[in-house]
């Protein structure tokens, strides 16, 4: 695989967006091209070659390429977005919209990620060594209901902000650490297994998908309902030990086949209430396993 390798020319005070800068614009260039591909900082247009000092290999294929970003900038917004192929490492941070409308390719993060991580991803695989921010595979505001993530694989190795996967309707999501409030929100397909705590209701308003919390829940929606207790859960292949609590809705947003949260029954000592309601099925909700 070859290798080119981007450091900043010089520490970032605004923004600078770099989606242009991914494989599949790179490969087959010479290195006079690439110099000149376009990218801004805050609303100057300007060249890669002005902002970075870039040095390596160009390969023929994105496939075959793989870009490396020195240093740690949170400042760096849209690194691989739209990428297909290849591979970029961030050897430090990462800002905003990093994997936005990712549809193949891998984005390694060693550092921290900024907001909206992945919205939007549709393939590829996105790892995250540090802490990310909210909106982890969702959609920006004011687009669509049920308009985010749709495929890929997103793993966060620390812990994440609020409303990850907001929307999603595939893929999956797997946070290490703690997540803030409301994970899944909308979610109407796709997996989140979260390690931690998580802040607080998860899949409000989720018409679809699973998501398995390991840590404490601070609190549960009243829209979801109780269904049962689970000896395990399922996350891709692999079979999760319980056991659970399980959670089905969101019942407010009238649907047939709701969507799915298991919630470890050890760590959550203050959800034993729902306990009563074990045995306790609704007709409409026979047919769900």
């Amino acid at each position: 695989m070859a290798t080119l390798i981007l450091k900043p020319k010089y520490e970032f005070n605004i923004p600078v967006e770099v989606e242009k800068v991914i494989p599949n614009n790179i490969a087959g260039l010479s290195l006079e091209e690439v110099l000149k591909i376009r990218v801004y900082e805050g609303n100057r247009r300007r060249t890669l070659g002005e902002l970075f000092e870039v040095s390596g290999e160009i390969a023929s294929k994105p496939s075959d390429q793989e870009i490396i970003f020195q240093g740690s900038s949170c400042r760096i917004r849209r690194i691989g977005e739209e990428m297909s192929a290849g591979k970029i490492i961030v050897e430090g941070d990462a800002g905003p919209l990093a994997g936005f409308k990712m549809k193949g390719g891998t984005l390694i993060i060693k550092g921290n990620a900024g907001p909206w991580l992945g919205a939007k991803m549709k393939k590829g695989v996105i790892e995250v060594f540090g802490d990310a921010e909210g909106f982890v595979g969702s959609k920006l505001r004011g687009e669509e209901l049920y308009s985010g993530m749709s495929g890929g694989m997103i793993v966060i190795h620390g812990n994440a902000g609020r409303e990850i996967g907001a929307h999603m309707s595939g893929g999956a999501i797997l946070v290490e650490g703690n997540v803030g409030v409301l994970p899944g929100m909308h979610m109407a397909g796709g997996q989140i297994l979260i390690k931690g705590n998580c802040a607080g209701w998860p899949g409000t308003h989720m018409i679809g998908g699973k998501i398995i919390i390991l840590g404490r829940v601070e609190s549960i929606a009243p829209s979801l309902y109780f269904e049962d207790i689970k000896k395990n859960a399922k996350f891709i292949k692999e079979k999760i030990p319980g056991p659970y609590y399980l959670f089905l809705g969101d019942v407010l947003d009238n649907i047939t086949i709701p969507g799915k949260v298991f919630v470890t029954i050890k760590n959550n000592p203050h959800l034993k209430y729902y306990e009563q309601f074990v045995g306790v099925v609704k007709d409409e909700w026979l047919e769900i396993v």
